[in-house]
């Protein structure tokens, strides 16, 4: 509790002080003139300065890291909260002091006068969210990298986004190409701009075809008004939207061996459909004979399963040693998850190769330990960097293999 006064007018204790004392989010009471006089155990936790005496925008100022941008924003904000100009005051903001933890804090007046000023860290959801941002950057990157075209419709059947190349097929009827459009919609104005060859007159047959293809993820190939053939694969995706696939299969029709032309377009069709998949479990080669898999977000059974399956496939191909599973992305470890990561550990150690477990959080700790959860030989590290550290001195420490004598020598 704080040392400076929090007393009411008469010299009675504030009575939210005993309150916010019993809560576990950190909590400070502001006096009726701005300043900071009270705060729970929590709060001390938190700041190191814990801005006591001092008036609540100098608090502010100091408590947080600021940038440019934002700081004039919410000083006006909190300007207003004490002038009796609003109800509430709400911000999200890094500590000033280390470790940096952001937080989401709140201010609201009290019933007895003042406020009281209440942080959530947030820490989590900020790196889960700057996690999630970089892979959907790195899927757009990779969609926007292929000489396809490539679409994704949600269960509603909605535009949610494509590559330039898609827009770039269908030229006549990009202009509509908006995330939000249907399926329908894009195909029916692309007839009524002469997209397509050989529709005139039979337009509407034309759109109900086309929708035929679509929802029975038929591959099917059609001809633009430009000469142009375009091969159309729609497939269904878990969630119940649509991936669409748009390959220019002119060259292929004027070439002599079409049918072999084919079958690698469909290895291609199958290889960007195996990236897509493959996305959200990464598998980074760091040196001779390791590799990192950094594991992000939930794992159910079905994408267990394919983790397992795929590091397998990259075990044996590429003659790797050690394997590191990093879960610091994975927000929650139970016995599922757990069992997961044992039986991955078992399959990796019959193809010869060993297992380091890095990202294990505190609170992660106290799970396995709570579940009876058993490790066995797999080595732990603090984090991903002590993994790699420890990945590369065991490569070094591994003697060379004897060199075999020419015969003749």
């Amino acid at each position: 509790m704080s040392d400076q006064d929090c007393n009411d007018a008469d010299g009675t204790t504030h009575p939210l002080l005993a309150l916010i004392e019993q809560l576990p989010e950190p909590c400070a009471l502001v006096a009726p003139d701005g300043t900071i006089c009270g705060a729970n155990a929590a709060w001390h936790d938190v700041f190191f300065h814990t801005g006591f005496g001092e008036g609540l925008i100098d608090s502010c100022r100091t408590l947080f890291r600021w940038d440019a941008k934002t700081w004039p924003s919410v000083e006006g904000d909190l300007r207003d909260l004490l002038a009796g100009a609003c109800d509430q005051v709400r911000f999200e903001a890094p500590t000033a002091e280390p470790p940096e933890r952001w937080n989401v804090c709140s201010l609201a007046p009290t019933a007895q006068g003042g406020f009281i000023w209440q942080l959530t860290d947030v820490t989590r959801w900020q790196i889960a969210e700057a996690e999630s941002t970089h892979l959907w950057q790195q899927f757009r990157d990779a969609v926007e990298s292929t000489s396809d075209g490539f679409a994704l419709y949600d269960a509603a059947d909605r535009l949610v986004f494509c590559n330039r190349r898609y827009r770039e097929i269908y030229d006549l009827s990009a202009t509509i190409m908006v995330p939000g459009r249907t399926f329908e919609e894009i195909v029916r104005v692309g007839a009524q701009r002469g997209q397509y060859m050989h529709i005139q007159g039979r337009e509407e047959a034309f759109v109900a075809e086309r929708l035929a293809n679509h929802r029975s993820a038929e591959a099917v190939e059609h001809q633009l008004s430009n000469g142009r053939w375009v091969r159309s694969v729609d497939q269904p995706t878990a969630g119940g939207g649509t991936v669409c696939i748009r390959t220019d299969t002119t060259a292929q029709r004027r070439a002599e061996d079409l049918r072999r032309q084919s079958a690698e377009q469909e290895a291609t069709i199958r290889a960007q459909a195996a990236l897509l998949a493959e996305l959200s479990t990464p598998m980074l080669r760091i040196g001779a004979g390791a590799l990192v898999i950094p594991l992000v977000g939930s794992l159910d059974s079905h994408r267990a399963s394919r983790v397992v399956e795929s590091l397998l496939h990259a075990v044996e191909e590429q003659r790797t040693d050690l394997v590191i599973l990093d879960i610091t992305g994975v927000p929650l470890v139970d016995t599922q998850v757990a069992n997961v990561l044992i039986q991955t550990a078992r399959a990796v150690s019959l193809l010869g190769a060993h297992t380091v477990l890095t990202g294990i959080r505190p609170d992660v700790a106290q799970t396995m330990v709570a579940l009876g959860v058993d490790l066995g030989d797999i080595v732990t590290r603090a984090d991903l960097q002590a993994g790699i550290r420890y990945a590369l001195g065991a490569s070094k420490r591994q003697p060379p293999a004897p060199q075999k004598k020419e015969r003749g020598a």
